[in-house]
């Protein structure tokens, strides 16, 4: 269902019953647009229901210049509400609607642009409280503020999110919250995004003292501010700030840039958080690392730093990896690719594709760079003395000097490895196909004996945990390992050997 109006007005009027109604398949969503340009206006003033066939789901999109709600009864029953409009404050009609409908369900998203000339600003005037797990986004173009005297709150496991400098172009955008922000009842999060060149007045702030993180989220706490990084300079620009919170707003394209490595020539570790929010850096070119350190209660999450070049001015006798030099605290979701090797010293360099050394926990993270090193390597860790789990590594690990030695995933193991493979070529004197020196592995080990005719993992493994690649294919073969719904593992149709199942379902 389209309804559009150029210049104009879009009047969707409700009785007792719904009026607006779209119904899809199973294979492509229930979808309602109204549209009025930015110029016109949408009115809302009965029900809109945006389902797929089997009652689920469903998307109701609206963008307009004028935003008015008519009646006491409003509200959108769908998946998922997503308003655009130039600026917006929300008055009685639009938090009751708001209520009615994330108390139905519905998660909302509303995007102020500041077309027209108008400021962007968005303020949450009323207050909005609800029950259940659907969400509410407010993403201003330039500042967002929650008025004196009004309450956003969930009971349930609904998240919130309030964001500044929504299109991410360095506007000064702050978020300022003059009353309350009360989570105390919910399992969800909070998260306000800001400027880095605004500021953020969190106001009283009310969390869940019983609330756990979800398993491999990275998250250390249920209310978050984070600084929004949007442009290369501004990655550099965390060295003035070692323990802030920071969040990707837009991928980064930094081609060209000289970029110094975060904390090393201070000797400063990382102790905030580093949220990629799912975005990507390209074509980073640290002289080592991007990180030197991640202290015991930061963490780096949810980023993937691609087509990297990394490791050229490490000293002789140093680690280093894309990621970090070393890690003491929480890397999850966190993916690297591209080059990592040494300019010179090539007989005393230690590199991982991901990290040099790890002392605290990598989750659900992964390499497919390429590892060149003059000593010591491995294709996501060099030497892992804490824990890796589901994590995976699919990059050539090469030995540049004749005794270097070479793991496919670490290369040293005095930790604990759960859940994880590593597929790419190693070539060294000495070489293994999960580690060169390993202690505390399982019996559960297998490898491929037709790609990888050598075994030295750094444990007495049987000769019978060798499989062919036919083996490799079935699951049946992994003693030990849960291929089901609930398990780690997946085997992809044609594939010749496991994935992790979230790499699947993600």
């Amino acid at each position: 269902m389209n309804l559009q109006a150029v210049d104009g007005n879009i009047y969707a009027l409700a009785g007792n019953a719904d009026v607006l109604r779209a119904t899809g398949t199973a294979v492509r969503d229930g979808h309602v647009w109204l549209v009025a340009g930015p110029k016109g206006q949408v009115i809302l003033a009965g029900n809109i229901a945006a389902k797929n066939a089997d009652g689920k789901g469903g998307t109701v999109d609206m963008d307009t210049g004028l935003f008015t709600f008519w009646g006491d009864f409003a509200k959108v029953v769908a998946g998922q509400w997503n308003v655009t409009l130039p600026a917006y404050t929300f008055d009685n009609g639009a938090s009751r609607s708001f209520t009615r409908s994330l108390n139905d369900g519905t998660s909302i998203s509303m995007t102020t642009t500041g077309a027209n000339g108008q400021s962007g600003d968005l303020v949450a005037d009323q207050s909005i409280q609800w029950t259940g797990g659907a969400s509410l986004a407010l993403h201003a173009a330039h500042s967002l503020t929650v008025s004196p005297g009004v309450t956003l709150s969930n009971q349930g496991s609904g998240a919130v999110t309030l964001r500044a400098d929504a299109a991410s172009v360095n506007d000064g955008g702050s978020i300022t919250n003059n009353r309350t922000i009360d989570w105390s009842q919910s399992t969800g999060t909070v998260s306000a995004l800001y400027d880095m060149n605004g500021s953020y007045t969190p106001g009283t702030l009310l969390a869940n003292c019983a609330w756990v993180a979800p398993d491999y989220s990275g998250l250390v706490t249920q209310i978050t501010g984070y600084k929004l990084v949007n442009r290369v300079q501004g990655l550099q620009n965390i060295e003035s700030d070692m323990s802030g919170n920071y969040a990707l707003g837009r991928d980064i394209d930094a081609t060209g840039y000289a970029f110094k490595t975060l904390g090393y020539a201070s000797n400063t570790s990382f102790t905030g958080q580093f949220d990629g929010m799912w975005h990507s850096v390209s074509y980073l070119k640290p002289d080592i690392s991007f990180m030197s350190d991640i202290a015991a209660n930061a963490v780096v999450r949810d980023v993937n730093l691609l087509n990297a070049s990394a490791g050229f001015a490490l000293r002789s006798g140093g680690f280093a990896g894309i990621l970090a030099m070393g890690n003491h605290g929480t890397i999850m979701n966190t993916f690297t690719s591209g080059y990592i090797g040494p300019q010179s010293n090539f007989s005393t360099t230690d590199m991982g594709g991901l990290v040099g050394t790890n002392y605290g926990t990598i989750g659900r993270s992964g390499s497919s760079a390429r590892v060149e090193h003059g000593s010591g390597g491995g294709g996501l860790v060099y030497d892992n003395q804490g824990t890796i789990m589901q994590s995976y590594a699919t990059g050539t690990v090469y030995a540049v000097a004749s005794r270097g030695s070479s793991g496919g995933l670490v290369h040293n193991n005095s930790g604990t490895i759960s859940e994880a493979f590593a597929t790419g070529a190693v070539y060294a004197t000495r070489r293994g196909t999960v580690c060169v020196s390993c202690t505390g592995l399982g019996s559960d080990v297998y490898w491929n004996t037709e790609s990888t005719p050598q075994t030295e993992n750094g444990g007495n493994l049987p000769t019978s945990n060798g499989l062919t690649t036919a083996q490799m294919s079935d699951p049946k073969s992994f003693v030990g390992w849960n291929f089901g719904s609930d398990g780690a593992w997946a085997m992809p149709a044609g594939a010749t050997h496991p994935v992790l199942r979230w790499q699947v379902e993600h």
